[in-house]
């Protein structure tokens, strides 16, 4: 059986295929690269900003009614450098008092609360 007389119309439907598919695939590639993708880089940026912030005003609204003895020096130590790295070294402060500890539970309360984990809070005993 003779095919050759429809090659002529097959072809024009094989190489638009073929165009398509490679379009397709590509696609995702492409949108890898993309401002939009620079921007969500951004935003996990903004979002570490926005915690460290809001970590921030939360201490200082819960370390006003302590008196100044409540949490021990080393503890206050390594939450400013917590803190002054941006928030995002690995530090160790840890609670050792009963009111060190109170006041690491209200914290990581109110932190989770806003939207943090777990694992952005510095407190732990190395």
């Amino acid at each position: 059986m003779k095919t050759n007389h429809l090659a002529p119309q097959i072809a024009p439907r094989i190489t638009s295929i073929t165009i398509f598919l490679t379009m397709v695939l590509m696609l995702p590639g492409l949108l890898l690269v993309t401002p939009a993708n620079a921007t969500a880089q951004k935003t996990g940026s903004d979002w570490t900003e926005k915690k460290c912030t809001l970590y921030q005003q939360f201490r200082d609204q819960t370390q006003a009614p302590l008196k100044q003895d409540d949490l021990g020096a080393e503890f206050l130590q390594n939450e400013a450098a917590f803190v002054a790295s941006g928030c995002t070294a690995r530090s160790y402060v840890c609670p050792i008092s009963a009111a060190e500890l109170k006041y690491a539970n209200t914290m990581s309360l109110l932190m989770m609360n806003a939207g943090a984990t777990g694992s952005f809070l510095p407190y732990a005993c190395n």
